[in-house]
């Protein structure tokens, strides 16, 4: 896994290098007309105790359709730090019977999109505020959760973000971006609820 996250994070840093150098004018964040892309790291716990944290990596990018509000898309891989919490014996499962382990992964991988939409009522030449929401799905080869409430998480859960963040430009067109989440993994009594955040360098173009 170490040698998963350190590939990862070299693809980021080059992603951000290369970007970076890609010449542009001056833009004030959330100016109509702009594009950017954001990649992205973050770090969650949960409020259940079949999930102790998740780390995500990706990527987000978006359009400002007018003035201080843009639309945007998010693609993710999820890490999970799932926890086990045994089944008291054995689950028959239609014509056979499996043990109480079957399925367990310890740290389950996962991919995800959401569809984004974020309102900047705060935004400078230098910095700015933003708050946004959206929707979107997760998938995985294992359930997520392995155990909650009762029954078995699903290999596919509809996702719900809320975002608090805000930018600072470092250079004209390169800035730094921090946001806090809550997202909701799974509409069912299955489900995950998500807290912390992740942070990126967006680059405007």
């Amino acid at each position: 896994m170490n040698v998963q996250l350190t590939k990862i994070a070299a693809l980021l840093l080059a992603l951000c290098i290369g970007f970076a150098a890609v010449p542009a004018r001056s833009h004030a964040i959330g100016e109509a007309g702009t594009m950017y892309l954001t990649p992205e790291v973050g770090v969650y716990g949960t409020g259940q105790k079949s999930v102790n944290s998740i780390i995500t990596f990706g990527a987000s990018g978006g359009y400002f359709v007018t003035e201080g509000l843009s639309i945007g898309l998010e693609a993710l891989a999820y890490s999970f730090d799932v926890r086990k919490i045994d089944r008291k014996g054995p689950v028959t499962n239609f014509l056979y019977t499996v043990a109480s382990s079957d399925g367990y992964s310890s740290n389950p991988w996962a991919f995800g999109a959401n569809a984004l939409i974020r309102y900047y009522p705060v935004r400078t030449d230098k910095a700015a505020m933003f708050i946004g929401t959206g929707i979107g799905g997760l998938f995985s080869a294992d359930r997520i959760p392995y155990w909650e409430n009762g029954g078995r998480g699903n290999y596919a859960n509809p996702t719900l973000p809320v975002d608090v963040g805000f930018a600072v430009n470092l250079t004209q067109n390169v800035a730094f971006e921090l946001t806090g989440r809550y997202q909701r993994i799974g509409f069912d009594n299955h489900g995950l609820d998500a807290w912390g955040g992740h942070g990126g360098i967006r680059i405007t173009f």
